[in-house]
């Protein structure tokens, strides 16, 4: 005798139902940061601020033809944040020239550049324009930076820098 199984409205539901929960594990695992991982990401209206984790060290503009420089370790547990951002967000997948949709210019407008290194290879993203831009990956981007300069400004050595002197329009 043969078995069969007669699949009704109702069980057909339930099975779907099962494959696509089962498919959901809710949260993205995102693997352990790389030993190589590190990043230079300059921000600001004309990079103001930069910070290399590849050097260690942090340099703010301080007028159009000086930079001040300082030895900064952006420590592990940070950098780990910055890394599960940059995996959450698929950062590395952004093109090297990001030129994302906005409804409106800005001038001066900021400009983001990050550069990072995890498993031998090199990811970078430049945006020069429209950095107000409201889209997906604009934001996700800019949530990056942000992560990067939460962490910059509870710095002591990073708040003594001197001001920025230059004037922009």
């Amino acid at each position: 005798m043969k078995n069969t199984i007669k699949i009704n409205s109702n069980n057909y539901f339930i099975i779907i139902a099962i494959l696509i929960l089962g498919s959901c594990t809710g949260t993205m695992k995102i693997e352990k940061m790389p030993d190589d991982f590190d990043f230079i990401a300059k921000y600001g209206i004309a990079e103001e601020n930069i910070i290399n984790t590849f050097d260690n060290t942090f340099t703010k503009k301080i007028n159009w033809d000086t930079d001040t420089t300082i030895s900064l370790i952006f420590p592990n547990d940070e950098k780990e944040k910055v890394y599960k951002k940059i995996k959450k967000y698929s950062i590395e997948e952004l093109p090297t020239n990001f030129k994302p949709r906005s409804i409106k210019d800005v001038s001066p407008s900021p400009t983001y550049y990050l550069k990072f290194k995890m498993n031998d290879t090199i990811h970078e993203v430049i945006w020069e324009t429209n950095t107000l831009s409201k889209e997906k990956r604009a934001k996700r981007l800019r949530a990056v930076i942000t992560q990067i300069n939460s962490y910059l400004i509870t710095k002591e050595a990073v708040a003594n820098l001197p001001e920025d002197e230059r004037i922009t329009f």
